[in-house]
């Protein structure tokens, strides 16, 4: 097992740049609601081809993120294991937002291609080579428990908070940036540029405290081969179920790709998505303030049922009556306090499988371990985003269109309802899987512990 030098406390100054630093997740990530409407609708680029350049982007992105997993793990240097890969790949990630809304006027098939690459760029240097390390840190600033449990879910409040902040004037400062293609850029390449500075600010502002103890461990690691990292991994089971619960936790916000189309289609005030999506953030903001002390009290798994509840009513309640908007405010408040239970608990969850690894294998690889359930997430992403265009294409959505059939209208409700909904099912099963993992977590420490001859 791996220790603190110290007790393992997380100081105020250190959850601070964490947690802007997961801020700058939130900022670099501001485009993800807006991306689909803006291929379709601005760049014109056809629904088939949309559907296609996400779901095969993020399978390709869960490839990778193994590989940067394991290349975490074998890093040695001054600033420790995953810290040094926020130095290092910051700028490239900066760099390929601002191009991800950049769309040069080389005819469709043109544009589906450079739609591909810089996509894939983004994917691989913001989403894999920054956000892993940042999500591994959790388990090398500190061993305890409850601390790591405190960055996460104060790192996701913060996140919400910017989510908050940032998504109720996007439509309004893209109209003000010049709009259409311009507007896009403009807005969303000074958000790459302030999250890679709040990158920047986690590098300089933490500190990887938990050290390795046992030689045998570290001699382990360092001979450690890929296929033997694929092997120590499929022997946790609850990596599996941790992954899976990446998979359709992460479909919830990848569907929310269809909430700029409902609002523009069914609600006919496209104004109000920065409102509804706002709404939906401060609710998630709120909700965190409310159960990050709560989970200490009754555990994560109590907390993640209980966001499960809140995510499908979230996702019906709008057919009670689609334009209404005290209903779609109730479903915002729903929809954005529902997930908050599991921002945080998710993080947590892969932090006791790190342990569970370490106890059945006796070698630690939380990079591998990290970077494999984050592929889950990829995974969840890319078929929530393909699943919803897929969806407008059977419906006969048109981009860019005056008017919309019915068969398009149709799935745009199915999809913002029924969809949302839906992704909650698995969810409930691998948290009941999982639950099982925290009830024997004090044995597993204990263990680790005396295996180790250390103490906390």
């Amino acid at each position: 097992m791996e220790q603190d030098n110290g007790k393992g406390i997380v100081s105020t100054k250190e959850l601070l740049a964490f947690s802007l630093a997961y801020m700058g997740l939130q900022v670099g990530g501001l485009s993800a609601n807006y991306l689909s409407y803006f291929w379709t609708d601005i760049a014109l680029i056809p629904l088939a081809a949309v559907s296609t350049i996400m779901l095969v982007s993020r399978l390709l992105d869960g490839v990778t993120d193994i590989i940067i997993g394991f290349m975490v793990d074998k890093t040695k240097s001054k600033h420790g294991k995953a810290r040094p890969w926020l130095l290092w790949m910051t700028p490239p990630a900066v760099v390929s937002m601002v191009l991800l809304f950049w769309m040069p006027d080389i005819g469709v098939t043109g544009k589906v291609v450079y739609a591909f690459v810089v996509y894939n760029a983004v994917a691989f240097f913001f989403s894999t080579a920054v956000t892993i390390p940042l999500q591994t840190l959790t388990s090398r600033i500190t061993s305890r428990g409850d601390q790591r449990l405190r960055l996460n879910m104060v790192g996701q409040t913060f996140g919400s908070l910017t989510a908050v902040l940032g998504n109720f004037f996007v439509v309004g400062a893209i109209a003000a940036l010049g709009g259409d293609n311009g507007g896009y850029f403009r807005f969303f390449g000074i958000m790459a540029i302030l999250a890679g500075a709040l990158m920047y600010v986690g590098f300089f502002g933490t500190r990887e405290k938990v050290q390795e103890h046992k030689p045998k461990q570290a001699a382990a690691e360092k001979k450690l081969t890929v296929g033997q990292g694929f092997k120590v991994l499929l022997t946790n089971k609850y990596w599996v179920w941790v992954t899976l619960l990446q998979v359709s936790s992460w479909m919830f916000p990848a569907f929310m790709a269809i909430n700029i189309y409902y609002m523009i289609w069914i609600l006919h005030n496209p104004a109000f998505m920065g409102p509804f999506m706002s709404i939906i953030f401060a609710a998630m903001f709120g909700a965190m303030l409310i159960l990050t002390p709560l989970s200490r009290k009754i555990g994560k798994a109590s907390i993640a049922f209980l966001g499960m509840f809140l995510q499908v009513a979230g996702g019906l309640v709008p057919l009670i009556a689609p334009t209404s908007m005290p209903i779609l405010i109730l479903s915002a408040i729903l929809r954005g306090a529902g997930p908050a239970a599991m921002l945080g608990t998710r993080l947590a969850y892969t932090s006791d499988v790190v342990e569970y690894g370490e106890w059945k294998t006796g070698m630690r690889t939380e990079g591998l371990i990290f970077s494999a359930t984050s592929m889950g997430q990829k995974i969840g992403l890319g078929l929530g985003g393909a699943i919803v265009t897929t969806a407008l294409a059977v419906g006969g959505y048109v981009g860019g269109a005056e008017t919309q059939t019915e068969g398009a209208l149709s799935a745009i409700m199915f999809t913002f309802t029924w969809l949302s909904a839906a992704a909650s099912g698995l969810a409930v099963i691998c948290l009941f899987f999982l639950s099982r993992l925290t009830k024997e977590m004090p044995q597993i420490l204990a263990d680790l512990e005396a295996r180790n001859g250390t103490e906390e």
